[in-house]
């Protein structure tokens, strides 16, 4: 009997060893993961507008999807979240061919607004137009508009 009791306390032993082990790394396990909250905070694109025209705020304030030829077009990028980024507005005609693209380097502190534009004295052919945006490096919204 006393063989089985020995036995019974020492496997109760490295049962507590092994809990205590156990309960001792999760004390250690901080609170959140800083890739977690590096991820929550990044910048990221929530809106792309278009219009003939923005706000103090860079917000358009004259949306709609159908221009004139001598229009100004223009285009407002919300984000969200913290830290530098790079914005990138490539505006492109019906086959593909790029119109225009324009860099801004941005460190929002929270939701921001940026607002790109394009114009062209001489008139924009009439045709479908698209303004792509992306956020350091990848496409993260897009707007498809008219000139008519």
């Amino acid at each position: 009997m006393r063989n089985t009791t020995g036995n019974v306390m020492s496997m109760l032993a490295i049962a507590v060893i092994a809990t205590a082990g156990c309960n001792k790394k999760e004390a250690n396990v901080p609170a959140a993961d800083s890739t977690t909250m590096s991820q929550a905070q990044a910048v990221q694109v929530n809106s792309v507008d278009v219009g003939r025209s923005v706000g103090s705020d860079m917000r358009v304030t004259g949306s709609g999807t159908e221009f004139a030829r001598r229009d100004t077009i223009y285009a407002s990028v919300a984000t969200s979240g913290t830290g530098p980024a790079t914005l990138v507005a490539r505006w492109s005609f019906e086959d593909g061919q790029v119109v225009d693209s324009t860099s801004r380097s941005i460190s929002p502190m929270s939701d921001a607004v940026t607002e790109f534009h394009i114009t062209k004295p001489s008139a924009w052919p009439m045709g479908k137009y698209r303004v792509e945006v992306m956020l350091n490096g990848r496409v993260a919204g897009s707007q498809e508009f008219m000139i008519k």
